[in-house]
């Protein structure tokens, strides 16, 4: 398309005679400021780079088109603007979810925590070490080997060995330290 003085001053004319039509339009469907301005950008956007298809319209029909135009931009914001609406929403229930599971995950570690620190007074240090790194820490065998020095086939039958500790005394084998747990929990 060519870019003559006669599509700006075609250009401007349309403008004077329907941004307000345009921005009334936009602004009803959209019920925003900011929309219904950037609406009115793209719709007179959609004009010029079909400013040939509109030269040879009379003045209803175009008068028909440019709204047309107007309303179509202006559904189509709302329409992204509801489906950003439902995300926001769901992201916002969701990270809410999330973030209320994981504060009550870390209250419920936190206490088993201390409830675990009783129960392996027990074992060895190094086991308790172990123990620790594998439940509360969620690391591999191979990670706790490589933070303790230990080889991983050791670290995992150390692991193994707390662990069956500590499941007879949770199992009620041993009723006293438990007992002791729900005093310090």
């Amino acid at each position: 398309m060519k870019n003559t003085n006669k599509d700006y001053e075609k250009m401007e004319e349309l403008y004077e005679l329907y941004e307000q039509k345009v921005y009334y339009v936009a602004h009803s469907i959209l019920n925003n400021v900011q929309q219904a301005e950037d609406t009115v950008q793209e719709t007179f956007i959609t004009l010029y780079q079909h400013l040939e298809k509109i030269c040879g319209l009379d003045t209803q029909e175009l008068k028909r088109y440019i709204l047309r135009i107007a309303k179509n931009k202006a559904i189509d914001s709302y329409r992204k603007n509801k489906r950003r609406d439902i995300f926001l929403e769901e992201y916002h229930r969701e990270t809410a979810g999330v973030a209320d599971e994981n504060i009550e995950k870390w209250e419920q570690s936190f206490m088993t925590e201390a409830q675990i620190d009783t129960l392996l007074t027990t074992l060895k240090d190094s086991y308790k070490q172990v123990f620790k790194y594998k439940v509360f820490y969620d690391l591999t065998y191979r990670e706790i080997s490589k933070l303790t020095g230990i080889t991983e086939v050791n670290v995992r039958k150390q692991f193994e060995r707390a662990r069956k500790r500590v499941l007879n005394i949770i199992g009620g084998r041993q009723y006293d330290e438990i007992e002791e747990l729900k005093k310090n929990g």
